[in-house]
């Protein structure tokens, strides 16, 4: 028995240890009375389960008759179909600031060090374990404990502890809240050799208490056998007075027990008197007080149940788990299926008619040939049946009607269940995708109550922890916090209750555990290895939708991967992100970011096509201009202003071909130099503006152009 000691309270007198023991035994019994039917019903779950499942008088004839007894134990996948889902989850019990006057940061503080309670108790095997109960019996409990992490220290620890026998937890039957956080007492027992009980407690009485009445030790509560000693770990409520003051600035204290020259130093504006508890914790026998009582730290009682499905009744509550209406169609399923295999068997072993006188010598062959498998069976022939010889009967035809009644059975315990062939991973009638979901997803639903169950006992046990937190790490000491994923890069080492001088020369306390009020949140989510790889996944899809964010979450897509070197590949492609990308955009000291060297070179390729259609329109332009000047001047020419036909000679001799222009004269190579084209008259310029005209020239008369006579 694993049980947490506290500080020892006052010690008892012999009277007291008396009546203590006897309200111990007292309220054990009545829980047992008024739990008996639960109890009784949960054990035979639990036999179920391990597959102890034909009644017994019906084993003891069978038994008598050789007969067989199939368990073909169907059970267990059904409670593994509910617990599995729930050890896939990721259970996270985190806080709230419950005021104004409490510190956000004080609260990360809370859920780092709940994080590391969970990761160092291996919590969540723990909650397996009380879940596995809660679907096979109806209820599964668990514990928070406080040691000492080693033999070397005073500090002490937070664990959370499991509680592998569902049954030997008693409760206080007058609670009535759904996570029975109103129990005034709660009880874990524990059935121990007598050898071993002595060697725990050598001062110990060896007194025989309460012999049960019969061998059934699963329905009948005892203290002691011949052989066996009953020990019971009794966590109590005791009704206390509390003072409190509120003071000037608006905090409200605890003054309980303080005297006026500790008063004096505060503010106080009023006091008032409540009516709270304080948890004890004592070990006895069913004849003796073995040790304690010991004080809890916390106000909670930290054993903390996890209850399957309850039906409230006129006098009682019902409990049960995921098998508890299934456990009728598995005992059908045994019986069908064991006729079914005696039929079949029996099959080949239908008798022989004979006569007298065909066994006769051969008898003693004749009455173990249905055991042992012989080569031949001799026989004597028969005269008063003349040709006659042993023939065996007609086998008899398979029990269809056997077969398909346990096929029912099946489906009956599928139905009442909830949990159909494409939640147990079976081929059903479902074909797509999408309908196997949706039909894995009613089995989900139909036993939802369990998972939500569960995270309703994890509201609690939060409440039991941020309750205890301040009393137990209430020294300076460095605790390690643990991130949300679990990664070693994640965690902080944070000093608490640290003090420190002020500004003002006056000390002040760093990360005072016990400076704040939080309520508790339970976040039901994906183990963190699901969720990354379905992130992984999503983020694929991602970049295929956008394929421009892989430029700034390459590194989260390698860092959600599995395959060896992908946090070494995430660390490198995140040394090629632009710092400003990686800044926190909220953060107002985080670099800004420079300008997109992908935007810039589009605009310089904007800003080059835009100058390339300018230049193209001007080019046009000009060239419009040329056509029109060169238009402009063949019409102000007369064709008979030319004297010479073609082909004429230059003047050098060389002929001159039609459509050939003249060898350039040094005036017009003087014109080019100015930017008139060849060929223009004078008085027109290259852009096929009008010059001023020539002297002496008049508007009827044309003078030649150069080069012409």
């Amino acid at each position: 028995m694993a049980y947490a000691k506290g500080d020892k309270s006052k010690t008892l007198s012999a009277a007291e240890k008396t009546a203590l023991v006897e309200e111990v035994r007292t309220n054990i019994w009545d829980s047992y009375q008024a739990e008996r039917d639960n109890r009784q019903d949960a054990a035979s779950d639990l036999a179920f389960l391990a597959g102890d499942q034909w009644p017994e008088a019906v084993r003891r004839e069978r038994e008598l008759a050789g007969r067989p007894m199939l368990t073909v134990n169907r059970l267990p996948q059904f409670v593994r179909q509910v617990t599995n889902d729930i050890r896939q989850a990721d259970f996270s019990i985190k806080v709230a600031p419950e005021d104004d006057d409490s510190d956000p940061a004080l609260a990360k503080i809370y859920d780092g060090l709940i994080r590391q309670i969970q990761y160092q108790s291996s919590a969540s095997h723990v909650y397996a374990i009380a879940a596995e109960h809660q679907a096979s019996c109806g209820i599964g409990w668990f514990r928070i404990a406080t040691e000492h992490p080693d033999d070397e220290t005073f500090d002490q620890e937070i664990r959370i502890k499991a509680i592998r026998n569902p049954l030997s937890v008693y409760d206080d039957p007058g609670a009535v809240e759904p996570d029975r956080s109103d129990a005034m007492w709660r009880a874990v027992t524990e059935i121990i050799p007598k050898k071993a009980f002595k060697a725990k407690y050598p001062k110990a009485a060896d007194v025989a208490v309460t012999v049960p009445v019969n061998s059934n030790q699963i329905s009948t509560l005892f203290w002691s056998t011949a052989d066996t000693i009953r020990i019971a770990e009794y966590w109590y409520k005791t009704p206390v007075k509390k003072t409190l003051a509120l003071l000037g600035d608006g905090q409200t204290i605890d003054i309980t027990g303080k005297g006026e020259g500790e008063l004096g130093y505060f503010d106080i504006q009023r006091t008032r008197e409540v009516d709270s508890y304080k948890i004890r914790c004592v070990i006895v026998s069913g004849a003796e007080v073995l040790e304690g009582p010991y004080e809890w730290a916390g106000s909670l009682l930290p054993i903390v149940p996890v209850i399957g499905g309850e039906m409230p009744l006129e006098k009682r509550s019902y409990r049960f788990g995921v098998i508890r209406f299934a456990r009728d169609p598995q005992q059908l399923y045994n019986f069908y299926r064991t006729a079914t295999a005696e039929a079949i068997a029996l099959a080949p072993k239908a008798p022989y008619l004979v006569t007298p006188t065909m066994v006769g010598p051969y008898k003693a062959i004749w009455d173990t040939a249905h055991k042992t498998n012989r080569p031949y069976l001799p026989y004597n022939p028969d005269p008063a049946a003349p040709g006659a010889r042993p023939q065996r009967e007609a086998p008899p035809m398979l029990p269809t009607a056997l077969m398909q009644e346990a096929q029912i059975a099946s489906d009956d315990m599928k139905a009442v269940t909830g949990i159909y062939d494409a939640a147990l991973g079976r081929q059903s009638n479902e074909t797509s995708g999408i309908a196997i979901g949706k039909r894995q997803n009613e089995s989900d639903v139909a036993n939802y109550h369990f998972a939500d169950n569960l995270q309703r006992s994890l509201e609690y046990a939060g409440r039991v922890l941020v309750d205890l937190i301040p009393k137990i790490y209430d020294n300076e000491r460095v605790i390690r916090l643990m991130g949300e994923n679990g990664a070693k890069e994640d965690e902080q080492f944070v000093p608490i209750n640290k003090v420190v001088m002020g500004v003002d020369g006056l000390p002040i306390m760093v990360n005072d555990l016990s400076a704040a009020r939080f309520d508790v949140r339970v976040k039901v989510g994906k183990s963190y290895s699901t969720k990354r790889a379905e992130a992984a996944d999503s983020l694929l899809q991602f970049i295929q939708a956008v394929p421009q964010a892989g430029a700034v979450a390459a590194d989260l897509i390698a860092d959600s991967m599995d395959w060896p070197g992908a946090e070494k590949i995430a660390k490198r492609l995140r040394n090629q992100i632009p710092p400003s990308v990686l800044a926190d955009p909220d953060d107002p000291n985080a670099p800004k970011p420079g300008p997109d060297p992908i935007q810039q070179q589009m605009q310089a390729i904007g800003m080059a096509n835009e100058q390339a259609k300018v230049a193209k329109t001007h080019a046009e332009t000009e060239k419009l201009r040329i056509d029109a000047a060169i238009a402009l001047a063949q019409a102000l020419i007369p064709p008979e202003t030319i004297e010479h036909e073609f082909p004429v000679e230059f003047s050098d001799g060389t002929p001159q071909a039609p459509g050939q222009p003249p060898p350039p004269d040094p005036d017009q190579m003087q014109d080019q130099a100015q930017g008139m084209p060849p060929g223009l008259p004078e008085g027109m310029e290259q852009g096929g503006q009008p010059m001023q005209p020539y002297p002496g020239m008049s508007g009827d008369s044309v003078p030649p152009p150069p080069g012409f006579a």
